[in-house]
């Protein structure tokens, strides 16, 4: 989407703040469907706060996606997850079936 004219005949106030900066976001994140992308494009021109919203929030984004550092961790620490997550199912299995024992012994 291209840079919005900021112009002097639009509105000064949106009685929907919250609600465009939601869109804004969704439009942004492009979570927004057709429908939604539509009215905002049909409705965004009209209203400087989220003409405003639109920039700030544009360029936030598109600082963070160009400072944030993209880094895959370490083979060990990944290694060391997988064992943990390996040794919680064991346990848990472990678990369901002593009590499943402890029903069937007691509980009948």
């Amino acid at each position: 989407m291209s840079e919005l004219p900021v112009a002097e005949s639009k509105k000064q106030h949106c009685e929907n703040h919250q609600r465009c900066m939601e869109m804004i976001q969704a439009v942004l994140d492009g979570s927004a469907s057709p429908e939604e992308m539509e009215h905002f494009k049909s409705n965004i021109e009209s209203c400087l706060p989220c003409i405003e919203g639109y920039q700030l929030e544009k360029e936030l984004k598109e600082s963070l996606t160009n400072k944030v550092e993209k880094k895959c961790c370490p083979d060990r620490t990944v290694e060391d997850i997988k064992k943990k997550i390996g040794l919680v199912l064991s346990l848990a299995t472990l678990f369901a079936l002593q009590y499943s024992i402890f029903h069937v012994a007691f509980m009948n």
